[in-house]
Formats: structure tokens, sequence, C-alpha cells
């Protein structure tokens, strides 16, 4: 009789298997599809593994499927050293990638994005041009010891404090107003080719004084450099 009772109980236990394995039908297998799918980034992944992360990260939060859909990439403090790959989300408004470690930032076309924070990473040279919709710069606290800037039409706030720039250039920044430079290296800057400028902050950099003249000289305009620093103190 145990014996009997015993294969009935195995029997039993078999069928119950069989029968919730028969209940995974493919509507449940699909879903179990769909979620190994979300597994693999939905855009071309990029090299850097902490950089992919944030992506991911971004995506799943706000929903974003593809490339496209991103608006805004922040990746702050994540220890991302490189981000290439990141031009492929084109339409993005709004870069920030404080605090890394990044040695570079690729040249790329972002015709949509009005602000770019590069700042406290490692940067040593830095160019950026036509970019016809951005508003704000920051490149602060890098290894800055050059800055080129070209055709930036709408660019209305730079901030490159705490580098150790020597060579700052730049043309076409028709819409600039304040300027952030202090604690540099520069000897000379061009003050006169900045049409829309009202603030600019140079101080701790060793500039002439024939330069802080030309600089208190301005109309209309505020400057702060070491020359007078009794203002500012």
């Amino acid at each position: 009789m145990k014996l009997v009772w015993l294969h009935a109980m195995l029997k039993s236990k078999f069928l119950t298997v069989a029968f919730l394995s028969g209940c995974m039908s493919l509507p449940a297998l699909t879903t179990f599809a769909a979620e190994d799918k979300t597994k693999h980034s939905p855009w071309k992944k990029v090299e850097d593994r902490e950089f992919n992360a944030c992506l991911e990260a971004t995506a799943k939060k706000h929903k974003w499927y593809k490339a496209e859909d991103f608006l805004t990439i922040k990746c702050h403090s994540k220890g991302i050293k490189d981000v290439v790959g990141i031009e492929q989300f084109s339409r993005v408004k709004s870069i920030s990638l404080y605090n890394n470690d990044l040695t570079q930032f690729p040249h790329a076309s972002f015709p949509a994005l009005t602000s770019l924070n590069l700042a406290k990473n490692k940067i040593a040279h830095f160019e950026l041009e036509n970019m016809p919709t951005l508003e704000v710069l920051y490149v602060f606290k890098n290894n800055l010891s050059a800055l080129h800037l070209t055709n930036l039409q709408a660019l209305s706030q730079l901030k490159a404090n705490s580098n150790r720039i020597v060579d700052f250039q730049y043309s076409s920044l028709p819409k600039l107003e304040k300027v952030y430079l202090f604690d540099n290296a520069m000897e000379h800057i061009d003050i006169y080719s900045l049409p829309s400028m009202k603030y600019m902050d140079v101080r701790q950099n060793p500039m002439p004084d024939e330069l802080y003249e030309e600089m208190d000289d301005m109309k209309g305009v505020t400057i702060w450099h070491d020359g007078n620093a009794d203002d500012w103190s």
C-alpha cells in the first residue's frame, strides 16, 4: 500500500509541474524575451563602461528607447574616462559630465545643444566651434592650458576659471555676456571683440598694469582683475 501511495504522490507532483509548465504560454515566454532584450543598450554601445551604465540608467528613468530619444545626459562623478560614441545622441539639449576623468571631448555636431558642462575633469586642450544653439559652457577646474572658441552664436556664459590657461583665443561670440577666467595663467586677453560683454572676472592672472588700465576705461562693463583688488577684497 505504501508503494502504491508513494507512486501516486510522485505522479501527482509530476502532473502539477507539467501543468504549471504548460501554463507558461507564449505571452509569458514573450515577456521573458522582452525583459532579456532590455539588458542590451537600445543604441550603439559606447566604449566606456561607466558612461554606458549611466546612459542605461537615464534611459530607464525617462523611458527613452533609442539614442534619438535622449534630451539630456547627466553623468556626474562616475569615473568616466571617455565619451566616444556620444555623437549618436544627436538631439540632446543638455550634456553635463561634471567631475569625471575625461581628458578630451570629441568634435561632434549637436544641433540642439544649449548647455555643456565639462567642469572638474582632466582636459588639457579644448576647442569648440559651430554650435549655433549653445548658451552655457562650463570647463572650470580642468587642466586647460589652451581654450579656443569659434562661432558660438548663442553663447552667453563661459566659466573657465581655475585652470592653467595661457592661450585663450575666440572669434564670433556675439552674445557672450559673462566671462569667468580667474585663477589662470593668462598674460593677455582681447577685451574688445565681445560686443555683448557685461561682466568679466580675470583675477589671479599675471596681466600687466597697462591692460588693467584698459579694462578700467571700458564703459558699461564690470571687469574684476588684480589691479582693482582693493575693490573686491
